[in-house]
Order: C-alpha cells, then structure tokens, then sequence
C-alpha cells in the first residue's frame, strides 16, 4: 500500500470516528451544552420580556444574541418540571404530578425511576461527561444514594433539602451530595456560587481532555426564603423604585445575582474558546412565587406558582449559539417537556427510546419545521388544560380567551362564559385534552411503572385528588 493510500484510509478513519456517537477525543468541535433552570422564575421577572425594576443584563443580552422563546412553558411547580425536563414524558406519563416534599411524608418518599431515561444519559452514551449542580428534587439522597450518577451523571453537586430528617438552608451554609459524599459548609459558604464553581472547575477539566459536555445547572434561586446575597447591591437595586415591596427587593436582589452568574458562565465559554461551540439555554422551572409581584411598566403581576393559570406556567426560555442560532424572537409554541429531543438533535444525537416531547431544533435554528401549535398540561388533583395561541381549556369546560399578543391580555385570562362563542376550536382543543386526560403512568408502550416501591404513592395521589374533588 503506497504512502498516500494509508493517509487516506487513516483520514477516512478519523472522520468515521467523528461522526460516530460514542466518538471521544476525535472530535472537540462536537457541540458542548449548558443547560440553566432557575428557580420559581416565571418570564415576567427578566428585563428581555418586559421587567421594568429588576437588572437582567447577562441574560438580556443572551436573549438578543440568540433566541427568545415568548411562549414556553414548564409546570406550575418544581419536581414535575424537572421530571419533564431530564425525560422529556408528560408529568402524568412519568407519575410526576406533584412536587416530592418532606422524605418524612411516606406519601412521598419516592424517587426517579431508574429505568426512565434522560438527559444525562442521552448524552453520556454519545460520549460526553456530564455533571449537574444544584438542585436536585427527584428523591431523597440518603435513602437512594446513586442519585443522580444512575441518571446518567459522571459528576454531581447537589443541596441536600434534609439529612437525618433535619432540612438544611439552600443558601448560606449549605449541605451537599457531591459525588458520593456527604459535605456540610459553613455559613461562609454560599450555596449557588459553591454549584456555579462546579460546573466551571468541571468545564475546564473536560477541555484539559477535549472532551465535549453536557452541563446541567438547576439552579436554587431565586427560590425562597428570600435572602440578601453576598455582595453590593447597588447594580441590582438601580431601577429600583422608592415604593418596592421588601420583598420585592429581595426577589431582584436575588434575580440579579442569578444573572451575575450566568453572566460567569458566558464569560468562562469566551475565556476558554468555547462560545462558538456550545449551546446556552436558560429557563424556569414554574411561574413566580404568589407572594411577590412583577412590574412590567404599569402592569402589575402576582406571581403564578403551583397555579394552572398563564402567571404558573409560562417560563423564560433563551437559547444562545452564536453562529449557528440567529438572533430574535421566536413566537412558536415550546414545552420543557421538547429540551430532550430538541438539545439531542441539536447536537447529532439520535433518540433512541419513545419520548414526548417534539424536536424544536428548527425553531432555535431559524428554519423551517414542524411547529409546536399547542401545549398541554397535567397536574395534581386531576387538573388539565390545552393552550393554542389564542384559546385555553380546562378539564372542567373552562374556556378562556387568551392570546399572546398582548401582556395584559394573556395573563388576565378573560373567560368566555357563551358556550357557542369559538365553537370549532374548542371542540378542537376538547380533541387534544381527551387525548392528554387518557394518558396513563402505566402505559405499556413507554414501559413506564408507578415510582416507589409498590406505587403507592400515585395511588396515594388519586385519592388526595379524589378527596379535592369532593
């Protein structure tokens, strides 16, 4: 064989290995992602969709540098949404309708089920390391120690909410499960910049080895309690208006410390040279906490959380590749539940198990495609809904006029009380809603079995619906 025939077959090799899912060293120009969900952050509260008080600099320019998502949505409250996001099910696909509380609760002494796939794994079989930091929510780290490595993590840093049925603080002295172990801090410590250095440190070590990765930070702000964090406040309270509520000014204290780390994050990817190859997405895990209000100019909002109306859903939704992701407002439909299959194709990914989510990476690319038209929501208590770009309805008949065209207009929620009125498409969304209503946890085709050791806990659940009801 002559010189030039094995420089051949050698580069042909090289470049079999780069498209190649289980490709490592080969190939350092796969994408990288960094995923960001912040904590009871309901879009309203970021200066890019409206805020007119609190100081979103990092993320605003995120938003006009990428694409912004003016219509996605999570669940009303945490653990079901980060559920949807990691496996990409309907929350009453995966069992996931209520939030995990107290693991004294033997209601809720659950986790996630091993056998359901995510995020991490999708990813860590193409070859990626992968890490998370944050918080976790999806089961109790002392009973299920292997969480969140049997999820699909090489590495994790997660706040650890009890340990020997005592709850420890997420913010100033906070306890963790990092990688195995168990790490008490002191009150020095604070708890979102000690998961921020995680994924920073763990980054870079991925480069020493030109390795691609998966990074995914599930933040702990802004949620409550609301605490003054580390540092001067000024840049934050600078559109601060003399008549902010206190806790008002906590809650952007709190937002603006959230956009000051991912504004560390973006500025590491351009330290390291890794802009251009990684995808950014940045959003919420349910709508605002009830007790706080928004300001967007003169519009004032009460926070949405665990509520199944538009202020409990709605989330912010940036995603940011410059050079592949053009920059603008997209007005398509998006669920939480689309980030597994959407982020896989993304990056070359093929998904290999049924999800039910939809593959939105035309939208982020700017390209033609099959559009979300509708979302659906399942929630605790038996409570459902189908939303369109104009219509919203409800388990109960309730049908609501609610386009996104307008800010007031779609969080006030104008019930249409003449059953006549918009016939068609309510018969429409009737359609969707029958379908979303008869999904079940136990459904064969997605090999899905109620989580817990005997599912008592959703049959537990049925009956806390039942009583509602009543």
């Amino acid at each position: 064989m002559t010189h030039g025939a094995r420089s051949l077959l050698v580069l042909l090799a090289v470049s079999a290995a780069c498209f190649s899912p289980t490709a490592h060293a080969y190939c350092d120009d796969r994408l990288n992602v960094l995923l960001m969900m912040a904590d009871d952050l309901g879009a309203e509260n970021l200066g890019c969709y409206g805020n007119t008080v609190y100081a979103t600099p990092n993320l605003d320019r995120m938003a006009a540098e990428g694409a912004r998502f003016e219509n996605a949505f999570a669940t009303p409250v945490c653990t079901p949404t980060r559920a949807m996001i990691l496996c990409g099910l309907h929350p009453n696909r995966s069992g996931f309708l209520e939030r995990l509380d107290s693991p004294l609760d033997p209601e809720r002494n659950n986790r996630l089920p091993v056998h359901l796939k995510t995020l991490g794994h999708v990813f860590q079989s193409a070859g990626y390391k992968t890490a998370i930091a944050g918080k976790w929510h999806l089961g109790d780290f002392q009973r299920y120690p292997d969480q969140p490595e049997s999820h699909g993590f090489d590495e994790h840093c997660l706040w650890v909410q009890y340990w020997n049925g005592k709850r420890h603080s997420r913010y100033f002295g906070p306890h963790h499960w990092e990688n195995g172990k168990y790490k008490v801090h002191g009150n020095e410590v604070f708890g979102p910049d000690y998961h921020c250095d995680f994924l920073i440190d763990f980054i870079k070590r991925t480069q020493d080895h030109n390795l691609p990765f998966f990074a995914y930070f599930p933040m702990n702000l802004i949620h409550g309690p609301l605490v003054t964090p580390p540092g001067d406040q000024t840049s934050a309270e600078k559109n601060f208006p003399e008549n902010l509520g206190a806790r008002e000014r906590k809650a952007g204290q709190m937002i603006h410390y959230m956009d000051a780390m991912v504004g560390r994050l973006l500025g590491m990817l351009q330290k390291l040279g890794l802009e251009e190859n990684t995808l950014v997405i940045f959003t919420g895990d349910n709508g605002t906490a009830g007790n706080l209000v928004s300001r967007l100019g003169d519009f004032r909002l009460q926070g949405g959380k665990r509520t199944m109306n538009e202020a409990g859903t709605r989330v912010p939704f940036i995603a940011r590749s410059p050079g592949k992701i053009p920059s603008g407002r997209r007005d398509s439909f998006l669920s939480l539940m689309d980030v597994l299959p959407t982020v896989a194709s993304m990056a070359g990914i093929p998904i290999k198990h049924e999800v039910d989510g939809m593959d939105l990476s035309h939208n982020l690319l700017g390209k033609p495609g099959q559009d979300r038209e509708y979302f659906m929501m399942a929630f605790e208590g038996g409570l459902y809904f189908v939303r369109d770009k104009r219509f919203r309805l409800h388990e109960d008949g309730r049908f609501y006029d609610v386009p996104v065209t307008e800010i007031e207009a779609r969080y006030g929620m104008q019930i249409l009380e003449d059953a006549s009125l918009h016939d068609d498409a309510r018969k429409r969304l009737q359609g969707h809603l029958d379908h979303l209503m008869r999904i079940k946890q136990t459904d064969s085709s997605y090999n899905v079995v109620p989580f817990g050791t005997n599912g008592d806990v959703f049959k537990n659940a049925q009956q806390r619906a039942r009583r509602q009801k009543q």
